[in-house]
């Protein structure tokens, strides 16, 4: 058999649901047909792609290569769908820099301190984007001169041939978001298998292996988890959490307050990296850049009482 596009959206919608029946469900197939998909997947590619666990199914290591090579393809596709022509890469005025990063308050942080320590009149353009795929692609394309990626560690999207790439923060705990009048908000660190009654919240449109990470842990430590609602929107998501609706995976820099705070799960069961992903050297040298990402990263490390004393006991040097 020869893979097709639809096979690679197939193997990618079964790791995101943890299971074959929400899989059919979510793709319109009957879970039969689906089965005999991902049978002859399997077959095509000579290994077994997911393997039966706690939670549902699970990738196997094989199933992970594939998994992040699928995406990185499918990210492609959607990418030709844009219309931005690549830009130069500078001027006799000064250099323009078009930097990818993920949502959060890292971007900002990092675009004060790169126009103030350049040496010429730096312009920095944001092109912020929670899937790491889609980031990577563009780098690849000409469309970002670099991207900040933070991926789940085992559950990594591989970078599209051409791309180089280093470690920036090398290991990020995943914590927890809680409303802060639930019962484990007193708590300086929380179980994860005390939220195995809890509902939980995701962003459908990140593709770091956040999903599949949750399911992955949950099932070490025993249980499902019962995602109720899939919602890209922060705001929206916040309001879930911190009225009690919902709980969620967070990073670390996040900011508590207006209802929610975050918490470290005992023994880091997620843990994340941050990565910087460029093609070639272009306005700004890569070391530099990649400097500039770990001094702004240091100065998110304090924004919640939690990750302060995360990072106090287990922190690492960045440079």
């Amino acid at each position: 058999m020869e893979l097709e596009f639809r096979h690679l959206r197939i193997v990618i919608a079964v790791a995101d649901e943890g299971s074959i029946t929400r899989a059919a469900a979510a793709l319109g197939m009957s879970q039969p047909s689906l089965t005999a998909q991902v049978q002859r997947i399997e077959r095509s590619l000579g290994a077994p792609l997911f393997e039966r666990g706690r939670g549902g199914v699970v990738p196997t290591g094989f199933g992970r290569t594939v998994l992040a090579k699928a995406r990185a393809v499918v990210s492609e596709m959607a990418g030709l769908q844009s219309t931005a022509p690549p830009t130069s890469s500078g001027h006799a005025a000064g250099v323009e820099l078009h930097l990818g990063c993920y949502p959060g308050a890292l971007a900002s942080a990092v675009v004060p301190r790169l126009a103030a320590g350049h040496e010429l009149p730096l312009r920095v353009h944001v092109h912020s984007d929670p899937s790491a795929a889609d980031l990577l692609a563009r780098v690849r394309a000409g469309r970002l001169d670099a991207a900040v990626v933070v991926e789940m560690i085992g559950f990594e999207v591989s970078p599209p041939d051409g791309l180089l790439r280093e470690a920036v923060v090398p290991v990020e705990p995943t914590f927890v978001a809680l409303s802060e009048s639930h019962p484990l908000a007193a708590d300086d660190e929380v179980d994860l298998a005390a939220l195995a009654d809890e509902n939980w919240i995701t962003d459908p449109h990140v593709d770091a292996g956040v999903t599949a990470g949750l399911r992955w842990a949950c099932g070490e430590a025993g249980f499902e988890p019962r995602i109720t609602h899939e919602i890209s929107d922060a705001s929206s998501a916040r309001e879930f959490v911190s009225t009690g609706q919902c709980v969620s995976l967070a990073q670390p820099t996040s900011v508590e307050g207006r209802g929610l705070v975050v918490r470290p799960l005992r023994g880091d069961p997620l843990t994340a990296r941050v990565d910087l992903a460029w093609r070639r050297a272009g306005p700004v040298e890569p070391a530099l850049l990649r400097r500039v990402v770990a001094e702004s990263y240091l100065t998110l490390t304090g924004r919640n009482p939690s990750y302060r004393r995360w990072w106090a006991e287990r922190g690492m040097t960045l440079g």
